[in-house]
């Protein structure tokens, strides 16, 4: 971890620009970080936001949030950008720095989520939020070399067990500073809180529970997946559901009888109401077991998202064509975009599928646009393709 005199408050930017048209296919610059910085967050009493989002009719034009779901390869890694208007004092548009999972690989000369921050941000920034779905090494791994180079302020997790590896990882984040004062750990999903990431932007809480999928005929791993931090971002008109690896099935389910996470967030009328969402960031890289018909019905979403690799798992590679058609055949307008994009059709293994398939969504609160890669070149979705 750096010292705290190496690390100036300094913060993770891309510029803001005009956007006007739906998909554009540039990856941003980085911006001057902010002239200050806020204090570190501090843990809360367990509450839903009670401060609703600014409607979308207060917020600038130009004031576009970013989220990066880069090619990490098999893994999740998700870096969120909110717009700075260059004012610290007024509680909003402060630039934070916001990150779920860390991607599969450690170290730094593999890590593609590190590699990206390094380049699109600055080195020894800060990152407001730390937050990671869920015990799996294709998510949490990565972020070891973000505790080394980047100022972690408050850290997120569902407080599932996984071994000593991930145990070892949590002890690294405890001895985090940020400010010179400790991290904020709030571990668990009674003890997540009401973020506070600016009054414009805001963050519910949608799962992290604990349920035994074995009981219900899944796998041991289904037990860690389906413990995942899910996550709705709302800025202004736009939402964006963020699944980690959470469930609706086993692979060999109908996809017509939601079990697992999605069954507890369907069952429970208060989530349920909040499902809905602009983008959908989707379950366990787009496995069968994900996505059933009823949990796609209630998100509706008009884009998809998927962070997958070419890992072999023990015959099929993710994400599975039948859970994509699902979306198709729910709403022939949703367009699709992978981090794996034309990875198999290029032979692509383990060892080489973080190859820029990056995909940066970018909302105002009015609209969403999407900037898609396929091998650091423009990629364009124009219909729903599973």
């Amino acid at each position: 971890m750096a010292s705290s005199t190496t690390r100036a408050r300094s913060a993770i930017a891309v510029p803001q620009r005009a956007l006007v048209a739906l998909v554009i296919v540039a990856l941003a610059a980085p911006m001057p970080a902010r002239a200050q910085a806020k204090p570190p967050l501090v843990v809360r009493a367990p509450a839903l936001p009670t401060t609703p989002p600014a409607p979308s009719d207060a917020l600038p034009d130009s004031a576009w949030l970013e989220i990066h779901i880069v090619d990490v390869g098999q893994g999740d890694g998700i870096w969120i950008r909110t717009w700075n208007d260059g004012d610290p004092t007024n509680g909003r548009f402060d630039g934070r720095n916001i990150v779920i999972d860390g991607g599969p690989d450690a170290s730094d000369a593999k890590n593609a989520f590190y590699q990206y921050l390094e380049q699109h941000g600055y080195h020894a920034a800060r990152l407001d939020a730390l937050i990671v779905s869920h015990p799996h090494n294709d998510h949490y791994s990565g972020a070891r070399s973000l505790l080394k180079h980047f100022e972690v302020c408050s850290y997120y997790d569902p407080n599932a067990a996984n071994g000593s590896d991930f145990a070892n990882f949590v002890d690294a984040v405890r001895v985090e500073t940020c400010d010179g004062a400790p991290v904020a750990m709030h571990r668990g999903f009674a003890n997540l809180g009401a973020p506070a990431w600016g009054s414009e932007l805001q963050v519910d809480w949608l799962w992290g529970g604990s349920i035994n999928p074995v009981a219900m005929g899944g796998s041991a791993s289904a037990r860690t997946n389906n413990a995942s931090l899910v996550m709705k971002l709302t800025y202004g008109t736009q939402n964006v559901l963020f699944m980690g690896d959470a469930e609706g099935k086993a692979r060999n389910g109908s996809p017509d009888t939601p079990r697992y996470a999605e069954r507890a967030m369907l069952d429970d009328p208060v989530t349920a109401a909040k499902l809905r969402a602009t983008v959908l960031k989707i379950g366990h890289h787009g496995s069968e077991s994900s996505s059933t018909n009823p949990f796609i019905a209630a998100v509706d979403p008009e884009i998809v998202v998927v962070s997958s690799g070419r890992r072999n798992f023990n015959g099929p590679f993710l994400p599975d064509r039948t859970t994509l058609q699902r979306f198709c055949t729910h709403k022939p307008t949703t367009r699709i975009y992978r981090t794996d994009q034309g990875d198999a059709a290029e032979g692509r293994t383990t060892a080489n599928d973080a190859d820029g398939d990056h995909i940066v969504i970018r909302t105002n609160g009015k609209t969403t646009i999407v900037e898609a890669r396929q091998n650091g070149q423009p990629f364009a979705v124009s219909s729903c393709t599973p």
